[in-house]
């Protein structure tokens, strides 16, 4: 049996397997911080489905310390009788449950808590533009007093595992690294003052939990700041953290002035921190676990078969598949729906205040109110379409017994697959459209070559219910000159079916534009975006904004935005107050839908649904939804 399927030790309690569902923030808690349905079954979810031990996102232990309006709180008793019943119901599911236990620190803000924030030094964070206030000594050891009794109500609400966060920017770490402690006093300066009192609120957690929970303690390897903690400095913080008491480690990294780095995407390497728990394991004598990007089923089991760590903690892989553990059990890998590193339904959401979902799994935060059951009536139904949102709705309705063909107009089903992930670093985007076209294939989907015209042409089908899943095109802007052959679509350039010249204009600065400057300036291409507002990069999710504009500075991509492109030339374009020289324009300004045949179809049959960006042109994740919900509605 694969070391990953064996039991382990760690403190008083052992865990079936060597999955653990990271802590990540879910924004699915009640307001205040209470637990309620949505969260508990969340994670009962994931309990039932042979993960080993499930860590919740960060439970905040003081009021001024809590991130998120929606994120569990345990400092007060009143919490207790609800956080039983989200243990008791991971319990009955069949896995352990530990609390992360933490204070926001300088990156908590007013907007949320209502308080100001507070950290060693006042500092404010980078990407939250806050106000924090140096912390007094007095506050120091209220502080400490808070995180020991947090520790107390996590025993009395039945949690098997305290997870003592020393990472990611918040209130410890913050004193842990030089980047954010610039004390003068026993707190700050050299290490052994900075983690003077994360040490010490470790400690006295030891102490009161004694044997009746595990203790632990989750550290960023590495802050990836230039004056941030090193990795030097952290080995021996967890020396000292394993000499105190704590009876695991587990590692990650960053923090939110490095952001990309804690919550990674998908241009950071897929087990980027396997390196540091393999060097971590020969220094200290219990268990470490490793996380970051381990979308892999190979890398996970190489991972643990090569003993580069003892556990493996997986958080957004287990958001986009629940069933993650049980299908590497069985080895059902070209069943699992793995994280693509985008972001958007899961942090992106969550910085906005909102609950999770998933562009890969529509059920991801809706567990309760999404599920796939057996239809009563089974039906022939036709799928328009072989993009995400028409894969997706055939693959549900498949499931529920209807039997499904799908027809598109191209061989290769997939949509515009192959032209998102065509920019660099976006290649993972291609992990979804494997999954849902071999489950379709699999699940017995018939795929057929043809073009929908009109209403007459999916006669032949004699369909009991048809889905139109046509998605959008790209539309020329009226501009003067849009007409000529020096002007192409950044579609037609991704897919490789236009070719341009050495130097080149993009017209629009949103997603598509700046992943077609990304794409031909990493062929050396001269390139110039010009975008009618203020900046670039709308849409953007804070975990890749930095690193888009970064990467187009070194590309020397040229940006000229609140400007208007008001004629193209084959040798220029003309804005209002300048001329750009330029060989060929490429638009990436917009798109409308494929439905010239829609209404015509509905006045024939009454048994249409439409679905995707033929409905509205928007992203991948809005067409999953809508695909897993008509195909599980049909």
């Amino acid at each position: 049996m694969s070391r990953l399927f064996t039991p382990i030790q760690i403190g008083p309690i052992t865990i079936k397997n060597r999955f653990m569902m990271a802590p990540m923030e879910n924004g699915l808690a009640a307001p205040g911080g209470f637990v309620n349905d949505k969260i508990i079954r969340f994670f009962e979810e994931r309990a039932k489905n042979d993960v080993g031990i499930i860590i919740t996102g960060s439970v905040g232990v003081s009021p001024e310390g809590r991130g998120l309006p929606t994120q569990l709180s345990i400092y007060d008793d009143q919490f207790i009788p609800e956080l039983l019943k989200l243990t008791d119901a991971v319990h009955k599911a069949g896995s352990k449950i530990g609390a992360q236990i933490y204070h926001a620190g300088r990156q908590a803000s007013e907007q949320i808590t209502g308080l100001q924030p507070i950290a060693p030094s006042a500092i404010p964070c980078e990407i939250l533009g806050n106000n924090p206030r140096e912390m007094t000594k007095e506050e120091i050891y209220e502080m400490k007093e808070k995180f020991v009794q947090a520790a107390r109500r996590c025993v009395e609400a039945g949690f098997d595992m305290i997870e003592v966060h020393f990472a990611h920017g918040y209130l410890l770490h913050s004193f842990l690294s030089p980047h954010s402690n610039k004390r003068t006093d026993e707190f700050g300066g050299i290490l052994e003052n900075r983690m003077r009192f994360p040490i010490e609120v470790l400690k006295e957690i030891v102490e009161l939990c004694g044997d009746k929970v595990a203790v632990t303690i989750r550290i960023s390897a590495d802050e990836y700041l230039e004056d941030g903690l090193k990795f030097e400095e952290v080995i021996t913080i967890c020396q000292k953290a394993v000499e105190v008491g704590a009876q695991a480690i587990s590692l990650s990294a960053g923090s939110y002035d490095s952001v990309e780095y804690t919550i990674q995407p998908m241009f950071i390497d897929q087990g980027f921190l396997v390196p540091f728990s393999k060097k971590l394991k020969e220094v200290v004598d219990v268990p470490v676990i490793v996380a970051g990007r381990l979308n892999s089923a190979s890398l996970i089991e190489s991972i643990m078969e090569n003993s580069d760590a003892d556990m493996i903690a997986i958080g957004r892989g287990l958001i986009s598949d629940e069933e993650l553990v049980i299908k590497m059990k069985n080895k059902q890998y070209d069943d699992i729906r793995y994280c693509v590193a985008c972001n958007q339904g899961c942090i992106d959401n969550v910085f906005q205040g909102k609950g999770i979902t998933c562009l890969v799994n529509a059920r991801a935060g809706f567990e309760a109110e999404r599920n796939i059951e057996e239809a009563d009536e089974k039906k022939k139904v036709l799928v328009i379409g072989a993009g995400p949102a028409g894969l997706e709705a055939a693959r549900v309705a498949r499931l529920r017994g209807h039997e499904v063909t799908i027809v598109d107009r191209k061989t290769d089903a997939g949509g515009k697959f192959d032209i998102l992930a065509a920019p660099p670093e976006k290649a993972s985007f291609l992990l979804y459209k494997e999954y849902l076209i071999n489950q379709a294939n699999r699940l017995g989907v018939k795929f057929v070559e043809d073009e929908v015209r009109s209403a007459q042409d999916v006669e032949k089908y004699n369909a009991d219910q048809i889905i139109v899943a046509t998605g959008a095109r790209q539309t020329l802007p009226p501009i003067k000159g849009a007409d000529l052959d020096n002007v192409v679509l950044a579609e037609n350039v991704l897919d490789g079916e236009e070719l341009v010249g050495e130097s080149i204009a993009i017209i629009g600065g949103g997603l598509v534009g700046t992943e077609t400057a990304k794409y031909l300036s990493e062929k050396g291409k001269k390139v110039t975006i010009i975008e009618m507002a203020d900046a670039i990069g709308n849409g953007v999710g804070p975990t890749f904004a930095g690193h888009l504009f970064e990467y187009l500075a070194k590309r020397n991509v040229q940006q000229i935005t609140s400007a208007k492109a008001v004629e193209i030339k084959e040798d220029k374009v003309i804005l209002e107050d300048r001329e750009i020289p330029v060989n060929h324009v490429i638009i990436a300004a917009g798109y409308t839908p494929n439905n010239h045949f829609i209404d015509e179809l509905k006045a024939k049959y009454n048994n249409v649904q439409t679905i995707g960006d033929v409905n509205q042109p928007r992203r991948i994740i809005d067409a999953t939804a809508e695909g897993f919900l008509v195909g599980a509605t049909i």
